[in-house]
């Protein structure tokens, strides 16, 4: 039974600052623009985490935030996954690591040289974060001017990939872009 088809698996839709730590099977669907979702999975105990980062760093923030709120950070939602992850005696180069989002859809208005538009500023932070760690990228789908719209099977560890148009409903089912 494929998690995208079978009705007694329930279904969470991720929003942006949010996160979701599978110890069950689940389908955890969410909408990324300039946004990432870095997945982690570990196949041998089958358990999965997903979140949809907003913004790349807790340290370009000038000022204090609420716990809950570090998970709009590309870096924060990284630190409490592998936590998470360490919790259940997991260590982050057995975990499998898929990365997506990160759509020029905001060009950084401040301009110059170094200015980098939001999305390529998030892959660039989720890629030093996974070099950091030692840990292993098994796939990866980022960039480009288009909103993606994932599904995470939590069951498995696959994530479905699919492009979407502005007009787009949240919700519309697809099957393809198997990842």
């Amino acid at each position: 039974m494929h998690c995208t088809t079978a009705a007694a698996i329930p279904t969470y839709y991720l929003k942006p600052g949010e996160i979701h730590f599978a110890t069950e099977p689940a389908r955890v669907i969410t909408i990324l623009g300039s946004c990432v979702s870095l997945v982690m999975y570990h196949r041998p105990r089958r358990l999965g985490a997903i979140c949809h980062a907003m913004m790349p760093s807790l340290l370009e923030v000038r000022k204090e935030i609420e716990p809950g709120r570090r998970f709009q950070y590309v870096d924060g939602c990284m630190e409490w996954m592998l936590a998470r992850f360490a919790q259940y005696h997991i260590t982050p180069q057995s975990l499998e690591i898929k990365l997506f989002g990160g759509a020029g859809l905001f060009p950084d208005r401040r301009g110059g040289e170094q200015s980098m538009a939001v999305g390529e500023r998030n892959i660039d932070m989720a890629l030093k974060l996974i070099d950091a760690h030692d840990l292993r990228l098994k796939a990866w789908d980022v960039g480009g001017d288009k909103g993606r719209k994932l599904i995470f099977c939590t069951s498995t560890g696959e994530v479905l990939t699919k492009f979407v148009a502005r007009t787009q409903v949240p919700d519309q089912p697809f099957s393809e872009g198997l990842r």
